[in-house]
């Protein structure tokens, strides 16, 4: 008999690739902050790269320390609430699909002694953007959880968020058929526009760093734009609106010097509503590196700030 074939385990990315997962829905529906239908549809045509989740820079500290933080505390807020809700841990699962392209991994997959069988979502948040929710989460947030619902069968999600570090919410929502329906549908259509190149139009006023990632790298071709009105009202906004900010910065600049000059050595400037403050920056001599690599120095400074009293 031959020796059996390999069947290739797919890892993170390849998943990632082929679906839309739970935290990317939103973009399907225009309510991610985070993300728009233009960069997710590039992103899985394979035309953009996807950030790594939870990258790390060349010197060990984190590319985003919220998504750092969040996934090292992840453990411990779902021990806490455990304790304190009666959660018992189900079978965990590493990913969860629909076989149409929807997936996700959930955080926990529990049950509750009243309501059975459900699943967790867990956030971390400061308390100004908790400030700034309202009574419940954001609608992200919540698309999220209608398709962790969905995709795993149950009927009911809580989302579960740590507030500054020192206080547990918990917000409890039942499974709505009808949105993970539109949730599914929406996500087949999408797969489908990839499939037929047809991307979604772009929007100018979020999708700048994806479009610079897009036409990455110029060629020698030309075009011709002249009957292009749109293009036309592009070019002439972009110099109005480069110009209102350098007079601006020449504004800030001038009242900044204004106020340094009536600061004079002080730290610190109280004014009715208003407190100005100084910190001196020390300056860092050039260094070695390594063999005939020098790193510049830089100059000290006075970092400033204005705060508003209220």
């Amino acid at each position: 008999m031959g020796a059996h074939a390999k069947i290739p385990v797919e890892t993170d990315d390849d998943f990632r690739a082929r679906h839309v997962g739970a935290s990317e829905v939103a973009a399907l529906f225009d309510a991610s902050p985070y993300l728009t239908r233009f960069e997710l549809w590039h992103r899985k045509k394979g035309n953009i790269a996807t950030p790594e989740f939870d990258a790390m820079r060349d010197d060990g500290t984190p590319d985003n320390e919220r998504i750092y933080w969040g996934i090292r505390l992840e453990a411990a807020i779902i021990e806490a609430a455990k304790e304190r809700y009666g959660y018992t841990d189900r079978e965990q699962v590493d990913r969860l699909d629909n076989g149409g392209g929807l997936g996700c991994h959930p955080d926990r997959r529990v049950a509750c002694p009243q309501r059975g069988p459900g699943v967790l979502e867990i956030k971390c948040v400061d308390w100004l953007e908790r400030k700034s929710w309202g009574d419940e989460p954001p609608l992200h947030y919540l698309l999220q959880s209608q398709t962790q619902q969905g995709l795993d069968g149950v009927t009911w999600g809580d989302v579960l968020v740590l507030v500054g570090g020192n206080k547990l919410e918990r917000f409890q929502y039942d499974f709505r058929p009808k949105v993970f329906a539109e949730i599914e549908k929406r996500t087949a259509e999408f797969w489908r526009s990839v499939e037929a190149d047809e991307p979604p139009p772009a929007d100018y006023s979020r999708d700048l760093d994806a479009i610079r990632e897009l036409y990455g790298e110029a060629t020698d071709e030309t075009v011709d734009l002249r009957s292009d009105n749109l293009a036309t009202d592009a070019a002439l906004t972009f110099l109005a609106e480069t110009e209102k900010a350098k007079e601006a910065q020449g504004r800030a600049d001038a009242a900044k010097a204004e106020l340094l000059d009536k600061l004079g050595h002080a730290s610190t400037g109280f004014l009715e509503g208003f407190t100005v403050r100084t910190t001196d920056v020390k300056p860092l001599p050039e260094r070695e590196a390594k063999p005939g690599e020098i790193i510049p120095g830089r100059k000290g400074y006075r970092r400033f700030s204005v705060k508003e009293q209220n």
